[in-house]
């Protein structure tokens, strides 16, 4: 009776992995996984404070139509490989992939008390390694945006399929922010929401920005 109950334990507990992992890709580190089998709870919509990372790939469009189909993607799977490792090793999770770009969060959906210094080491861990390395033997550059704030995290989906991912204003601004880069000609920006949360860091202030969506001027930070 006994041997038989740890059986179904352990039938059972695969089951909860391959669910776990369904949701999440292979892009959830060992530790998370056990953490979300242990406590199916956080698989349920929550309302948290988090910091998001979004980056993309700086002259995406004209890569692609120089290099075409095959080549491209060899580019991007080798990029997406090698990005997403940095954000596990940070406790962060990648949301999704959309063409070049990347959303990570952090705190979301196991809580991180330094979400937002784990969101910065990852950007700058981003571009320190696409500034040594190729991708398939291609170099790139990236942009990066990371906000903080109140954000809205749950399953979605349709069709028997689901994807983790963060709703709210304050997703809506690091994307913003990363395209704000764009017009700076810098390869990171950081909010003042993020910054006020750091314990120490080597940003310096780029002004102040007027943000669609937001009610007041913002502040901004960036490399020194």
């Amino acid at each position: 009776h006994r041997a038989q109950n740890t059986l179904r334990d352990k039938i059972s507990a695969e089951r909860d992995r391959q669910s776990i992992t369904g949701i999440f890709g292979r892009f959830v580190p060992e530790p998370i996984v056990d953490a979300l089998i242990a406590d199916q709870g956080l698989l349920e919509p929550i309302e948290r404070e988090a910091t998001i990372l979004f980056t993309d790939i700086v002259g995406f469009t004209s890569l692609t139509e120089r290099l075409g189909p095959k080549k491209t993607v060899d580019i991007l799977n080798s990029y997406f490989d090698k990005m997403t490792g940095i954000v596990t090793e940070h406790n962060g999770i990648v949301a999704n992939f959309h063409g070049d770009a990347i959303m990570a969060i952090f705190n979301v959906p196991l809580e991180n008390e330094n979400h937002a210094e784990h969101a910065l080491r990852t950007a700058e861990e981003m571009l320190a390694r696409v500034s040594n390395i190729s991708f398939s033997g291609e170099e790139i550059s990236i942009r990066i945006g990371i906000n903080s704030g109140s954000v809205i995290a749950g399953n979605v989906g349709g069709g028997g399929r689901q994807s983790y991912t963060v709703y709210g204003d304050a997703v809506n601004l690091a994307a913003r922010l990363e395209a704000l880069a764009k017009e700076k000609g810098v390869s990171l920006l950081v909010s003042e929401h993020t910054v006020e949360k750091l314990g120490s860091h080597n940003l310096i202030s780029k002004g102040q920005t007027t943000v669609r969506g937001q009610s007041k001027p913002l502040e901004i930070f960036g490399e020194a």
